[in-house]
């Protein structure tokens, strides 16, 4: 079970950073490094996503707004949702948060 885990998170971390591979990087850069994937855009704010293996989750840290999100993993929909509403699903979330922090449409 926490290989799968493993796998779904670093699933998210490649497509994130497959997504920002073409982007400028003084517009946004990404960085994975241990368990975690940093996205650091132009006014140097972060965008932070970690992996939590011991409760399964996904964790979003939005520094500059200080907000922070949790997501599960629905496997009936394939896709990652926050533990609180399940109404934000993750990549949507990101790409519109990347459009209104950067301008720009990052295709997640």
């Amino acid at each position: 079970m926490e290989a799968e885990f493993r796998k779904r998170i670093q699933d998210v971390f490649d497509r994130l950073e497959k997504a920002f591979s073409d982007v400028d990087p003084d517009v946004a850069e990404c960085e994975q490094s241990m368990g975690s994937l940093t996205i650091t855009l132009a006014d140097r704010s972060r965008c932070i996503l970690s992996s939590q293996p011991s409760v399964q989750q996904l964790w979003l840290a939005l520094a500059a707004r200080g907000t922070a999100y949790h997501f599960n993993f629905d496997p009936s929909r394939e896709v990652w949702l926050d533990d609180k509403s399940q109404a934000i699903e993750l990549f949507a979330f990101l790409t519109s948060y990347f459009q209104e922090s950067t301008g720009m449409r990052v295709p997640l």
